[in-house]
């Protein structure tokens, strides 16, 4: 098994007190997320935030994916478009976990 992460972000938003998947998948369908890293898990944030985008961040949602998957997946060969789908259809074909603050999503699938 290999462990992954999809890191999505979009302009703040008002994360609603019972959050579902549906609300994630509407952002994505509206075009408001973009990539900000896909590959291995990550451990520690800190691995992929500078000091400088900490500050930047205060104004951006993270939408952080995790997931494990038989095969290794060739993130670099994937347009946008691509994350994008491959994420809608993970969120579609599991029951996740979905944990939320004031500002940040995480999933597990």
């Amino acid at each position: 098994m290999e462990a992954h992460t999809l890191v999505l972000s979009t302009a703040k938003v008002a994360i609603p007190e019972i959050l579902t998947i549906n609300f994630v998948t509407n952002l994505i369908n509206r075009g408001l997320t973009q990539v900000e890293y896909f590959g291995v898990e990550i451990d520690n944030h800190c691995d992929v935030v500078s000091e400088d985008m900490e500050a930047v961040s205060k104004e951006i949602t993270y939408i952080d994916m995790h997931f494990d998957s038989e095969q290794s997946i060739a993130y670099e060969s994937m347009s946008e478009t691509e994350v994008d789908q491959f994420a809608l259809t993970l969120l579609k074909e599991c029951n996740p976990e979905i944990r939320a603050d004031l500002k940040d999503i995480t999933i597990y699938l």
